[in-house]
């Protein structure tokens, strides 16, 4: 059956509330841990900023955080919440709720430059593209020209895409990572991202949170 392009979807995007190992400076990918006062008041932040957008469907990791999320979001709204683990966060293999700071230089070596954990157990880029792609050519597919998508997943999933899926250069927003740590995340925690795909292609439309004209500096370093 061909695919039907012909048509625009618009997501919003949604990181979890931070979580405990957020809190103490852990790895968290495939592990989990709960979210914390701040990240169910992110949740209904999140709620409050999303009420007025009129949800077909939502999308969620199978990650606890994720999923306590979405249910604050969607408290009290009939709308349809598919879990998938295509969205779950990039898996970190041996370092896995690993202290940050007690292995520092080798997991930013890893993150802001091969982003290649797979001789350690987690995933490579290749890897992550792939089911995300997969995930969201499906949401695609499936969903109504003009349909308004709800997605709660991961901070370095949303990272990652920016290059692997919109196409601009990480190196900005590693800076400003490198530049501020951890609690200075430049995807925040909570509502983080609008996008669309329009005719089957991707456009990032706006990245919230902490840096104002983030999303311009990108493209005019793209251009």
């Amino acid at each position: 059956m061909e695919k039907n392009l012909n048509k625009t979807v618009y997501f919003y995007y949604v990181r979890h509330g931070k979580t405990l190992f957020n809190k103490l400076g852990r790895m968290q990918g495939r592990c989990d841990s709960p979210l914390i006062e701040e990240g169910i008041e992110q949740a209904y932040a999140a709620k409050e900023a999303l009420k007025d957008v009129p949800f077909s469907k939502a999308y969620t990791s199978t990650s606890e955080r994720c999923i306590d999320t979405a249910h604050i979001i969607l408290e009290g709204r009939d709308v349809p919440l598919v879990y998938t683990k295509k969205l779950k966060e990039m898996a970190w293999g041996d370092y896995e709720g690993a202290l940050i700071s007690a292995y520092q230089e080798e997991i930013d070596r890893r993150r802001f430059g091969t982003r290649d954990w797979k001789d350690v157990g987690g995933e490579d880029l290749i890897m992550l593209k792939e089911r995300v792609l997969d995930a969201f050519e499906e949401i695609y597919e499936q969903a109504k020209d003009g349909d308004r998508i709800l997605i709660v997943s991961h901070g370095a999933v949303f990272m990652n895409m920016i290059h692997l899926v919109f196409g601009l250069d990480l190196d900005y927003m590693f800076g400003l990572m490198k530049e501020h740590g951890e609690s200075m995340h430049p995807i925040v925690n909570g509502y983080a991202a609008d996008f669309m795909i329009k005719d089957g292609k991707y456009e990032l439309l706006d990245i919230k949170g902490h840096y104002k004209g983030i999303l311009e500096d990108m493209k005019r370093q793209a251009a």
